[in-house]
């Protein structure tokens, strides 16, 4: 075939038919046919794959394949390299700048969307980590929605450290700071950017957390301040992407995964939480917010799924009474989810194991 142009626009077009496994749009929309090429007989692909993924899924060359054939055309493929990173990207801290070097890992709970339970996720792998014996802190980096003094159940607020400087309040043998310590339950928050990015700094820098193994800093949703300030600031060991199986949710992490993309945070997993309902009666799983969206965007995304969390009542009552259900009820469905969550993000950061919490006898 020589390098007609009508053909490539044509089997450009056709290839629109086709989707990426997973996600409910066509491949070049989402910008993966990076260029085509004629051959003698064929057409070449470009093909720019997500999470730095070598080789395109089966099914997906399949349907190219099957897209292209009506045409007359084999379907030949090579990976694009892939592409730039935005040139304003905030650099990764560096020791001098790293505003807490005696923390071992940091890890970071976020989802573009609101109301996917990171606030749940955050307190519960904190708790476990507390409860495999690692010496553990959770900053609460939401500041127009702070929930850790609920769901830790502290009702004190940190004491002074001399200076500027105060100590963290401990629960649940975590140490936990958050704006709610400082508000009463009617006190608004009405900041703009640049006053939450001062406020997460005073959180990392004039909190004495001490020698921590691991830092869980559970974000707020989007895709703004906080993430930047953290990203500039500390040294993040990686995050994590907390979704819900709807498809609404799904799109939104797929937009908090490129962002985390831009600033050169490692991306360690996805978290499906509220992933199914377990009949206590009959033992059968109901998908009450839709089926598979962990797994679409560990697919899309080359990531690992790390947990299915499933939806519990008892994980909101606990949560609302101040004891994560890890602590509450350790032999549920959803705290061993939690717990397995936090034996493979030890192992993913290098976290050595230390003596088991009495809390987990």
């Amino acid at each position: 075939m020589s390098d007609d142009k009508a053909t490539l626009e044509r089997a450009k077009e056709a290839l629109r038919s086709v989707t990426y496994p997973g996600i409910p749009r066509d491949i070049v929309t989402l910008g993966m046919v990076a260029g085509l090429e004629g051959l003698d007989g064929a057409v070449r692909v470009n093909l720019r794959l997500p999470g730095g993924r070598e080789a395109p899924p089966e099914k997906l060359e399949r349907d190219m394949a099957a897209a292209l054939q009506p045409l007359g055309l084999r379907l030949e493929i090579r990976i694009a390299a892939p592409a730039a990173k935005a040139p304003a990207a905030p650099a990764p801290p560096s020791p001098d700048n790293d505003l807490l070097p005696e923390v071992g890992a940091v890890i970071a709970v976020s989802s573009a969307k609101g109301g996917v339970g990171k606030s749940t996720v955050s307190t519960n792998l904190a708790c476990a980590f507390a409860r495999a014996g690692f010496k553990t802190g959770l900053l609460d980096a939401d500041v127009y929605g702070p929930s850790l003094p609920i769901m830790m159940g502290v009702q004190e607020r940190p004491k002074a450290a001399g200076g500027n400087q105060f100590h963290p309040v401990e629960s649940h043998g975590v140490k936990c700071i958050s704006m709610g310590f400082f508000l009463d339950d009617q006190s608004p928050v009405i900041w703009r950017g640049p006053m939450v990015a001062g406020l997460l700094q005073q959180f990392l820098r004039d909190c004495v957390w001490g020698a921590l193994d691991v830092l869980v800093i559970d974000l707020p949703p989007g895709t703004g301040d906080a993430q930047l300030t953290l990203a500039q600031q500390v040294r993040l060991n990686g995050a994590v992407l907390v979704t819900t199986p709807q498809e609404v949710a799904v799109r939104d992490v797929v937009r908090g995964l490129k962002m985390f993309a831009q600033v050169q945070v490692p991306m360690l997993g996805v978290i499906e939480n509220m992933s199914h309902f377990r009949c206590p009666g009959c033992g059968a799983e109901e998908a009450l917010f839709g089926h598979g969206g962990g797994e679409r965007v560990a697919e899309a995304s080359g990531l690992p799924l790390l947990a299915r969390v499933p939806v519990e009542p008892a994980v909101r009552v606990h949560g609302d009474g101040g004891e994560p259900i890890v602590n509450a009820a350790p032999d549920s469905e959803a705290a061993r989810a939690f717990t397995e969550l936090a034996t493979k993000l030890s192992g993913m950061v290098g976290l050595v194991a230390a003596e088991p919490s009495s809390r987990s006898a």
